[in-house]
This record gives structure tokens, sequence and C-alpha cells, in this order.
């Protein structure tokens, strides 16, 4: 197995053990093959393997005991959403996973508070899109993923302009038309709660708890090229980080 650019190699490993699972290959108390046996099978590191499992781990289909084996679970995600991030790759497979129904589009020109958030000077034009990640098939049924607003650079405007659905990145859509690099992505994410307009777009409880990430896309000489707002409900999603000691 190579990586095709599209999603990090763990995660196609991960997501070919799932399609096996639902369709029955892997039944519900059946063990997994080990991860030498799966490391010779896709032609990758038990590393990659073990990234693999602990995702579907995650995701409450697998669980693992030592000396027993990596046991099938369940045949369907019992979280609505399971996202890791180790690199650009998995934020593209993010956006191709939950596509993106953008209901608003408009240039504005931005001021005061907002104008010091994208680190601009006052009066800059950047595209507003305001919009829902909703999620295909059953994984979708409680409803959308996030409610997200994504500021675009004015010079970039172009790749987003008209209200539609996006399966790729904004990011991507813009390295590919501009000849944009991005090169760098901060990532914040703090506790809230949804307001009552946001909880109508969303289908919960006003009041209820969310986590707000703010995703600011860098390109060369670390200059903003656009911003993003994921407002996500609790009990839709969830998020891991892996952090490793520099040798």
């Amino acid at each position: 197995m190579t990586s095709n650019g599209s999603a990090s190699l763990y995660l196609q490993v991960a997501r070919t053990l799932q399609d096996r699972i639902a369709t029955g290959a892997h039944p519900i108390g059946s063990l997994l093959p080990t991860e030498h046996m799966l490391a010779e099978e896709f032609g990758v590191s038990r590393q990659t393997v073990r990234q693999a499992i602990g995702h579907l781990r995650g995701m409450k289909l697998l669980s693992a005991r030592k000396g027993v084996g990596t046991r099938v679970e369940a045949n369907r995600p019992q979280t609505s959403y399971y996202h890791t991030l180790q690199s650009l790759q998995d934020l593209f497979q993010f956006a191709s996973d939950a596509q993106y129904r953008v209901t608003s589009a408009e240039m504005v020109s931005v001021t005061g508070k907002e104008a010091e958030e994208l680190g601009c000077r006052p009066g800059r034009r950047w595209l507003r899109l305001v919009g829902l990640r909703e999620l295909p098939g059953p994984l979708g049924a409680d409803g959308p993923l996030c409610l997200t607003t994504v500021m675009i650079d004015g010079r970039y405007a172009d790749v987003a302009a008209t209200p539609r659905v996006h399966t790729r990145a904004i990011f991507a859509q813009i390295e590919d038309r501009f000849g944009v690099s991005i090169t760098e992505v901060h990532q914040d994410i703090e506790a809230t709660v949804v307001t009552a307009e946001q909880a109508a777009l969303l289908r919960v409880e006003p009041g209820s708890p969310a986590l707000l990430i703010t995703r600011r896309y860098f390109g060369s000489g670390r200059t903003l090229v656009d911003l993003s707002r994921n407002l996500h409900p609790g009990g839709r999603f969830r998020y891991a980080m892996t952090v490793r000691r520099e040798e």
C-alpha cells in the first residue's frame, strides 16, 4: 500500500479494516490478524498498523487486550466522528469525510477586533463563508458535525464566491488555483456553549456544551491565507492529537 496523498498511510489501513468490519469480513466478536500479519498484508510497518488500530479503537470498533489480541466490538462507529491530526493530510481527509455546505458567502471589509484577529489593516477585504459540515449516511443522522465560518483573503475569493457544497478543503483549493503553498496551520481549541441561533442550525439545545476550533492557514512569509472557526456540539466529535518527543 502506498500513500495517495489524500490520507495518511495509517488512515488508509484503518479505512480498509473498517470496510471489512462493516461488511462482516471481520465479524463482531472475532479477532483481527496480528499486527505482524497485517503489516505484511498491507506492506507497511507495524507502527502504521498500530496507529490504524488505535484509530479504530477510538471509534469503539475494536478493543485490545494483552495476551488475547484485537477484538471486533462493533460494526459501525460508536462516536459520531473521530478525528486525528498529525499532518496537513489529515485535514485533507477531514474535509473529504465531512462535506461543507455553504449557506452564505459575502465580501466584507473587516474592522476592529476582526481585523486584529486576522492580522490585517482595517478595511481589508475578505470573503466570509458560513455553512454546515455534514457527514454522509448514518453518521450524519444526529445532525451537522459543526457550524463553520471561513474567512478567505480577498485575493483568493474566487475559489468560493458562490455558495455551494465543498468536498475538498478550502486551503487545498486555494493552493491548486493560485499556486500558494500552505506552510503552517495554527490551531486553537476552546470550550464554549451554543447560542440559541447556533442551536437551531446544529439541532441541539441552546446553552449545550461545544468545542470551538479555530484554524489559521499561513502561506510563505507567515501570511494568513484563510481562517476557519468550527463549532462542534458535544457528543458528535472526538479529537485526537499525537505529540512525539524530539530526539
